[in-house]
């Protein structure tokens, strides 16, 4: 009897909790019927929508000159120091000429010896030569005559017997030689007279123009003891000692000119040709909390060179950017330059957590229809900046979807898809 009533209580309790599950259950689906529960109503607004192009740098200077020696030089004093200010046309350091006189007075020295040479050639050496020559060609034609007559006799005699051939063939080779000497006088003579006396005074006077040209340019490099800053600015660097001497092409000092700076930013090979130079951008230094306007004045079509670059690394190049008002920034200071990608003014926009993409990643929204239930809504888009996307049909201004609460639960599935 008493295990009997065990079981019959059992059995009245099993009923009870399945009934109070069931109530349970049409509690929560009833709610869940309610979209407040799981959703969040959302207005459609108008406004503007801006995409930006985005790149990193750092500001540098936009007039800097490093001074170098053009020449060997000894370094007497330097005027300046690091840190100081200097405008263009002040002193900045002195050349030490003490050990070029030599050189000068070497220079003098040919130009004297040229001088005497060109006037000997102008006034008299050259004539004296030709006088020479003339007496040559004299003595060359009586000797020549001789010969002439001198063969002539031997032939007559040769004719008559009185003589032996080999007399005949002397004769013969003195007649050829004093011939040919007298026609090679005569051509040195005409040679020197059309045309030597001409070409030594020729020689003579560049030799002249030459040794005074030499003299001129170390009389120059000597006169120039003080060189001057080219441009205003900050003296950054102090490279060189007084009282030494340093090679061509070795640096000396740095001016920098901070007074006017610009951005200079990494731009990859696959946005190059989405800016341009002369394109206004927006200057951002978030160290100072301030925009800037600045234009693109350069892209440099020279890849910027890295240590260790793999063949799929992507190449970079450097863009400077012109920025108004630059006078508070400092050199180093990081920047983001933004250029213009998309625009859209006036258009229908809703959050981004307010779209929904389905399998197929097709646009949707949800919004509540007639009913008072869920349903779906596909949409066409533009673009978006992360933040907001543009609709460019489906919804109009003022209507009002529904964007999942962020934990996401969704009572009624894929509904309407």
């Amino acid at each position: 009897m008493i295990n009997k009533k065990k079981s019959k209580k059992r059995f009245i309790i099993i009923p009870i909790v399945i009934i109070a599950v069931v109530a349970i259950a049409l509690s929560v689906n009833k709610k869940s019927t309610n979209p407040a529960a799981s959703y969040v109503g959302e207005t459609v607004k108008k406004g503007d929508i801006i995409t930006y192009y985005s790149f990193s740098g750092n500001i540098e200077t936009k007039n800097e000159k490093q001074v170098v020696a053009d020449k060997m030089i000894k370094i007497n004093k330097i005027h300046v120091s690091e840190g100081d200010i200097v405008n263009s046309g002040d002193l900045i350091y002195t050349i030490d000429i003490s050990d070029g006189t030599a050189s000068l007075k070497q220079a003098a020295a040919a130009v004297e010896l040229a001088r005497v040479n060109y006037e000997n050639a102008k006034n008299g050496l050259a004539a004296q030569q030709l006088n020479q020559l003339d007496s040559a060609v004299s003595s060359a034609k009586l000797a020549y005559d001789d010969a002439v007559k001198n063969l002539e006799r031997v032939t007559a005699l040769f004719d008559e017997g009185g003589i032996a051939e080999q007399s005949l063939e002397q004769a013969k080779s003195q007649h050829d030689l004093a011939k040919e000497q007298f026609e090679s006088a005569v051509k040195n003579y005409n040679l020197v007279k059309d045309k030597q006396i001409n070409v030594n005074i020729d020689a003579a006077a560049a030799q002249l123009k030459q040794a005074e040209a030499a003299y001129e340019a170390v009389e120059n490099q000597l006169g120039e003891t003080e060189v001057y800053a080219e441009i205003t600015g900050e003296i950054t660097d102090v490279f060189a000692d007084e009282n030494s001497t340093i090679m061509a092409g070795t640096p000396i000092l740095n001016i920098a000119d901070y007074s006017d700076m610009k951005a200079v930013v990494k731009v990859d090979e696959y946005d190059i040709n989405s800016v341009s130079e002369g394109e206004e951008v927006i200057v951002r230094i978030d160290a100072l909390g301030k925009e800037y306007k600045g234009i693109i004045s350069k892209i440099s079509k020279s890849v910027i060179k890295k240590a260790g670059v793999s063949l799929n690394q992507i190449s970079y190049y450097n863009a400077d950017v012109e920025i108004e008002d630059s006078f508070d920034l400092y050199a180093g200071m990081s920047v983001e330059v933004k250029a213009l990608n998309q625009r859209a003014d006036d258009a229908v926009t809703i959050s981004m957590k307010a779209l929904q993409l389905d399998n197929e990643n097709m646009p949707y929204v949800y919004y509540i229809n007639e009913s008072g239930e869920i349903a779906t809504k596909y949409v066409e888009i533009g673009i978006n900046d992360g933040i907001t996307v543009q609709i460019t049909e489906g919804l109009n201004e003022n209507d009002v979807i529904q964007v999942p609460k962020s934990f996401n639960y969704n009572p009624f599935g894929d509904m309407g898809r």
